[in-house]
């Protein structure tokens, strides 16, 4: 049985599940759901896993990938597998309010599933419930074009695929390839993002927005290290996607506590921050949650978090008539809630 890392009254999680909202770093292979992990070995993953524990902290990324391999990696062989897990994943997000979802797979894993790559954005993007609209990005790792560049070459024409997102270790050698691939794949019409500021400091993310040109950042809660990087963010508004309690439970430097993350720095600098989940799986999270404890912990008012909601709707990939739609239905929750609507739309206000 999970143990919540965060509750709230009925009223409070009424009104966080009312709120449309935008998951946008969201791992599949590390939010696989233990019930199909079961399914395979009723005996192995009969107990939950001790990462579940809210006490719980991993003692490096190491150790983090270490579990990732041995308990969720063998699951994948097939695009069926991908669109069981995908199913119900997303069927958790839309259940929690989530209007809108970003997610990846690990590109190289496709190496081992007997369908092709544009099979597998397929019958992931088909998992989705009426009414969320989904989003697929392929994740690589700093060194995997030496042995996957064919298919990462081949990625770039994948018609479904939304994006290319750089994940992984930021510790390990950023190689040459990079940049030009994250070039070409933006002139595919790719979106691309990258995981930066998570274990690496401040510098990394300014080296990752000034060479591989992207303009939405995985984590990138140490740009708080540097308040010069803080303003570019905020001027330029590139876009923060932060995942809190995973911050937390991965030890990341400077987040010693929920109470002290620098989310609530960050954004009262006018840093543009999404709220998210990344991987369910090993921090035994749900997305609410994360909104639960930017409450309880760091004092975010309903205004500033359905600030944050909006934040994710200005970057969703939506056609403006879907973004019109998604803003209004925001507008009247949060007229609905009460709530000042000049203070909740703010500094982020959305323009379309």
């Amino acid at each position: 049985m999970r143990i919540p890392h965060y509750t709230a009254t009925a009223e409070f999680t009424r009104f966080i599940r009312c709120l449309p909202k935008t998951e946008t770093h969201l791992h599949l292979e590390g939010s696989t759901p233990i019930e199909l992990l079961q399914e395979l070995d009723p005996q192995r993953f009969g107990s939950p896993p001790p990462f579940w524990s809210p006490g719980f902290r991993y003692s490096s990324f190491d150790q983090f990938m270490a579990l990732y391999e041995d308990y969720c990696q063998s699951f994948y062989q097939s695009a069926q597998r991908y669109h069981d897990a995908a199913r119900i994943v997303l069927a958790t997000c839309a259940e929690q309010g989530a209007r809108y979802v970003e997610t990846s797979f690990h590109l190289p894993g496709l190496a081992g599933v007997r369908e092709s790559g544009p099979e597998v954005v397929a019958a992931i993007l088909e998992a989705a419930p009426a009414g969320l609209e989904v989003r697929v990005f392929a994740g690589m790792c700093h060194n995997d074009y030496a042995a996957h560049g064919p298919l990462i070459e081949a990625a770039l024409g994948w018609e479904r695929l939304a994006g290319i997102d750089l994940h992984g270790p930021e510790y390990w050698r950023m190689e040459p390839w990079t940049i030009d691939v994250w070039r070409r794949a933006r002139e595919a019409g790719k979106l691309t993002k990258a995981h930066a500021g998570e274990f690496m400091p401040a510098p990394f993310v300014r080296w990752v927005l000034d060479n591989l040109g992207v303009r939405r950042i995985e984590h990138g809660v140490r740009s708080v290290e540097d308040p010069g990087l803080v303003r570019h963010l905020a001027r330029e508004r590139i876009t923060l996607d932060v995942c809190p309690i995973s911050n937390v439970k991965l030890a990341v430097q400077g987040v010693d506590s929920m109470a002290g993350h620098p989310i609530r720095a960050l954004f009262d600098a006018g840093v543009p921050v999404t709220v998210n989940s990344d991987d369910t799986f090993f921090f035994g999270n749900r997305l609410e949650e994360e909104y639960f404890a930017l409450h309880q912990e760091l004092g975010f008012s309903k205004e500033e978090l359905a600030r944050i909601a909006l934040n994710g709707i200005e970057i969703a990939l939506l056609d403006p008539a879907r973004k019109q739609a998604l803003v209004a239905e925001w507008r009247d929750v949060v007229t609905a809630e009460g709530l000042d609507l000049a203070v909740a739309m703010g500094s982020n206000r959305l323009v379309v």
